[in-house]
């Protein structure tokens, strides 16, 4: 038995960030990660994270020759399905760096502040008080079972949320599992241009028709062509080579390495928080919408949480859920409406065929600078915006190239983000308000769906997925 003030679950990204920046405060941090040293984060090698997200929240970036980071670019615009238009990108400079390399160097410095690390320790369930109050967690380690004792229990252990999905049905803290329908499957693959002639950067940029892209991979490849879609790996791929193939010519290449990987593709859970209790990462399904990349954008919601508990630590006040609610709050107000309103408008997106998006993007429309720019921070659409998207969309039914059904599908993202960002303004300043939020949440919610709705009718019955 042990008692500490913070028990992480989890030492990938959100965890070790959260336990050195918690370490730091003074507080007693323990961290547990099922997985041996060697073995964390190793679904990928290459992952990114903007320069300007890795200074706002005090992640170091290491030095060009550093052996954990590979490359830094910008740009990546938006591509068209055919590729003849290229709109957006950002002068934002992103960083590439090795994922296992810098994670177990994040623990180093979680470790070097004060945390403590056990490897090969394995989430068994949580321990709660008397009154339902979570106030522990048991783990196993080589095959013993141990309890400990903690002022809250944050669960930073990904798309398993394993603590948050123990949790009991009247926490405020959704405990619903992903399936395959929540779940990005993302392939990437390592390339090699046969052409030495070809400036590799020249073909950087995002296809949001088949969710596919191409960035730079580093030192013995040229790119990583990378596809991500619900359900399944196979899923993706056939997308990748029946869709984004034969529309879009690549220059010829050689594959040299493939990597598969998970990310969640979900809205953010209503209530990060209940007594003694928070989810965290890939934990709460904090993704960006555009890509599902939450490596630092689910440290917005970090450093909201790390002021909040340690200021209530400080104080002496108990970690309850009306305590910490103060996290939610900020939290919705801050990104979670800038980003669960994209979703709606994104699905609209996607829902479009390729000849109805080659026309859009050749006229300004949807597809443009003004709109494609902002995607990554939070769409802010005025009204102006949408009155000439409408107009350009009527025009385009009227010239033909556009179906009367797309338009509702646009027309019905464009409102239904509206609706999202309306009702996440409103989000209740404290949990007795809350119950009544989550019923007009769940209604809209289930009126817009998910992503994987848009999902390809024919590769899901060729595929067998129903």
């Amino acid at each position: 038995m042990k008692n500490v003030d913070i028990l992480i679950v989890g030492a990938s990204t959100t965890g070790c960030w959260f336990a050195e920046r918690m370490a730091r405060e003074g507080f007693n941090v323990l961290v547990i990660e099922k997985e041996l040293p060697e073995n964390v984060s190793r679904s990928y090698d290459i992952f990114h994270m903007s320069k300007p997200e890795m200074e706002e929240f005090g992640l170091d970036i290491p030095e060009e020759d550093s052996p954990l980071r590979e490359f830094a670019f910008s740009g990546s615009p938006m591509i068209s399905p055919y590729g003849k238009y290229r709109k957006g990108g950002s002068s934002i400079i992103t960083v590439g760096l090795h994922k296992h390399d810098y994670i177990m160097y994040m623990a180093e410095k979680a470790k070097n502040s004060g945390a403590a690390i056990k490897y090969g320790a394995s989430f068994c369930d949580l321990v709660y008080n008397e009154k339902g109050a979570v106030i522990g967690a048991i783990y196993e380690k080589n095959g013993k079972k141990y309890t400990v004792y903690s002022k809250i229990v944050a669960d930073c252990s990904g798309i398993p949320s394993v603590a948050r999905t123990r949790l009991p049905d009247y926490y405020s803290v959704e405990n619903f599992k992903l399936t395959p329908r929540d779940i990005f499957y993302v392939v990437l693959y390592y390339v090699k241009y046969k052409d030495e002639t070809v400036d590799p950067r020249k073909l950087d940029g995002f296809f949001m028709q088949y969710k596919s892209w191409s960035a730079p991979a580093g030192e013995g490849y040229d790119a990583i062509l990378g596809i991500g879609g619900s359900y399944s790996y196979e899923y993706s791929e056939e997308v990748f080579n029946s869709q984004l193939l034969k529309n879009y010519k690549y220059p010829n290449y050689d594959i040299l390495k493939v990597e598969k990987g998970l990310t969640p593709y979900h809205r953010s859970v209503y209530s990060f928080v209940d007594d003694g209790f928070i989810a965290m990462g890939d934990a709460a399904c904090l993704t960006k919408p555009t890509c599902g990349e939450g490596c630092t954008s689910s440290l917005v919601q970090g450093e909201i949480a790390a002021k909040v508990i340690t200021k209530l630590l400080n104080d002496g006040k108990p970690l309850t859920k009306k305590n910490l609610w103060l996290i939610n709050k900020q939290y919705m107000v801050k990104q979670g409406k800038d980003f669960d309103s994209m979703r709606p408008l994104l699905m609209g997106i996607v829902a479009i065929d390729f000849d109805e998006a080659e026309y859009l993007f050749a006229n300004d429309i949807l597809f443009s600078d003004k709109i494609l720019g902002g995607l990554d921070n939070g769409l802010e659409l005025s009204n102006d915006i949408i009155l000439s998207t409408v107009k350009g969309i009527v025009a385009g039914v009227l010239k033909k190239k556009i179906r009367p059904s797309t338009v509702g599908k646009i027309l019905k993202g464009l409102m239904q983000s509206g609706e999202v960002g309306k009702l996440y303004d409103s989000y209740p300043e404290s949990p007795a308000s809350f119950p009544e939020w989550k019923e007009k949440a769940d209604k809209l919610w289930n009126e817009i769906g998910s992503l994987a709705d848009t999902c390809d009718p024919e590769i899901l019955n060729k595929l067998g997925i129903k």
